[in-house]
């Protein structure tokens, strides 16, 4: 995948950073691919212990993504943030080693961001199929 323009290295600098200080994303081994200007792409190679009982991706892990995406997101505008509420619709079941989210902020306030993540199964040709969409309103953290 080639990088998107909005790529900012320092931004995404400090986003891994603060990612690996969190047992939950080392584990799932998301992985920050760009962020920057409101938006972030993220991805994860699925692995089994990540999947259910139909060998799906599990709806966990896809929320988790999601989630993480939409918060990373409003982080590039706000600075720091915690996820106050998300919904997420799954669309189809994921079933490839790789998925990809994109997430954008729709709309900035002093105190939440409205962002909103498109969750996509890649294929090994590189096919994107979406599985999910989420919804996330992200409180900013007052500095105290």
């Amino acid at each position: 995948m080639t990088q998107p323009d909005y790529s900012d290295a320092r931004m995404e600098n400090g986003l891994r950073s603060a990612s690996q200080s969190s047992g939950f994303n080392r584990w799932s081994g998301m992985r920050l691919i760009a962020a920057g200007g409101g938006q972030v792409c993220l991805e994860l190679d699925v692995r089994e212990d990540q999947t259910q009982h139909h060998g799906f991706v599990h709806g966990g892990i896809i929320g988790a993504l999601a989630d993480t995406a939409c918060s990373w997101a409003a982080a590039t505008v706000a600075g720091d943030v915690v996820t106050a509420s998300y919904t997420l619709q799954f669309h189809a079941p994921a079933t490839t080693k790789l998925l990809r989210v994109h997430a954008a902020v729709i709309k900035q306030g002093k105190r939440n961001v409205s962002v909103e993540a498109q969750v996509l199964a890649v294929d090994d040709a590189g096919g994107e199929r979406r599985v999910a969409t989420a919804l996330a309103l992200i409180a900013v953290v007052a500095a105290s």
